[in-house]
């Protein structure tokens, strides 16, 4: 991979910015897999695959990322009725079948959060005896990894995608903050006790009569324990991830949440580009700017493009400077929700493939200060300004 046409992409990449990734999902390889993050020879295809590694370690490095939020999702019952041959999985596949079905879900993600914590401890470079990843816990144990300089490990901090994680009760989600989770992504696939979600299938997938979402409706939104939740998610200082929920969820949310707390949508793409639900319009982005929160551009070309194809960066690059014109250069940030099942674009198909993205930028003209900004020092910004007990 040549970026030598600019002479300045290295140092901007590399040494200036604080690259921030705030949606990715590494423990999946980890949790459901039983793979080693260390391993330099895991494959990442350019195809959908969910056996690709997108975020072990080496690429994290390679790739030049500095704090990465870290996704836990315990895999929701429901897929279980919309892709029927899943659950033959049990007989396949049974040691994965009994530690995600069968139990709670706040039970399964706490299980999930400790096993990628083991395989943070364990992530010394043969090479160089070095740890290439370290947890934060706390926003001061992350200024202290950063403060190691340029040959600090990955940063990597705790996250909950789905508010069904929680089993309905307030005390899970304060267990999840005292354990150093950073947001929770309060929906996702299905409706829970706290909201209900977009409509969560590419087209792709719907073969067969399968993945249909039969029971999604993108009208209902945020229910009154969901009201609980965002009020006590405030009170914590734990991010609120807005992510999946439905636009009237949203809608709700932003009124109760108003400038108290920068909100959060880690990986999502824009309506006026894409018109999907699931995006976010022009308002919605003016009310995240306005509580000096962040929007995250996920790196998966069905959310990103009206149209699908193969190749994403265009579209990628598209919607940072739709998010820039709409809610200010200081909101924008990357959430590539890279190793979610997802597929992404085949020019950036993984994280060690982010230069590119950096040098595209400088291409388009963007000022080395707004791409620092971009990379990290918005998300940067809103884990000092919104994590932590008040």
């Amino acid at each position: 991979m040549d970026f030598d046409q600019n002479p300045d992409w290295q140092k901007l990449h590399f040494q200036d910015s604080t690259l921030f990734d705030l949606h990715a999902h590494p423990g999946f390889n980890v949790s459901l897999f039983n793979r080693v993050l260390t391993n330099r020879f895991f494959p990442s295809t350019r195809a959908f695959d969910p056996f690709s590694v997108r975020t072990d370690y080496h690429r994290l490095k390679t790739g030049g990322v500095d704090i990465l939020l870290s996704v836990q999702y315990a895999p929701e019952k429901g897929i279980l009725i919309e892709c029927p041959p899943l659950p033959y999985l049990r007989f396949f596949m049974p040691r994965i079948w009994k530690k995600i079905y069968g139990r709670p879900y706040f039970d399964v993600v706490n299980e999930m959060l400790d096993e990628m914590e083991n395989s943070i401890a364990g992530s010394i470079d043969p090479g160089t005896g070095k740890p290439m990843a370290k947890l934060a816990r706390s926003l001061p144990e992350l200024e202290a990894v950063l403060a190691q300089g340029p040959d600090r490990p990955v940063a990597f901090i705790h996250c909950v995608e789905g508010g069904h994680a929680i089993d309905g009760k307030l005390e899970n989600l304060e267990a999840l903050f005292n354990r150093g989770v950073a947001y929770l992504t309060l929906a996702h696939f299905f409706e829970n006790e706290i909201v209900h979600p977009c409509f969560p299938w590419p087209e792709k997938l719907q073969k067969f009569d399968w993945f249909q979402g039969k029971s999604n409706n993108v009208a209902l939104g945020l229910k009154p324990f969901g009201e609980q939740v965002v009020e006590k998610m405030v009170e914590l200082g734990m991010l609120i991830d807005i992510s999946h929920c439905t636009p009237p969820a949203r809608a709700r949310i932003y009124e109760i949440v108003g400038k108290r707390a920068p909100l959060l949508a880690s990986h999502v793409g824009a309506f006026e580009i894409n018109p999907d639900p699931y995006n976010l319009k022009d308002w919605e982005i003016k009310k995240i700017a306005e509580s000096g929160g962040v929007v995250g551009v996920i790196f998966m070309n069905y959310w990103l493009m009206p149209h699908e194809t193969e190749r994403g960066l265009n579209f990628v690059s598209r919607t940072i400077d739709h998010f820039i014109k709409v809610g200010g250069i200081d909101h924008v940030g990357i959430g590539s929700d890279f190793d979610g099942f997802t597929d992404p674009p085949d020019d950036l198909k993984d994280a060690s493939e982010l230069p590119k993205l950096t040098q595209r930028l400088l291409a388009e003209g963007y000022s080395p200060e707004m791409i620092t900004k971009i990379w990290g020092g918005n998300g940067l910004r809103v884990l000092r300004e919104g994590w932590g007990r008040r």
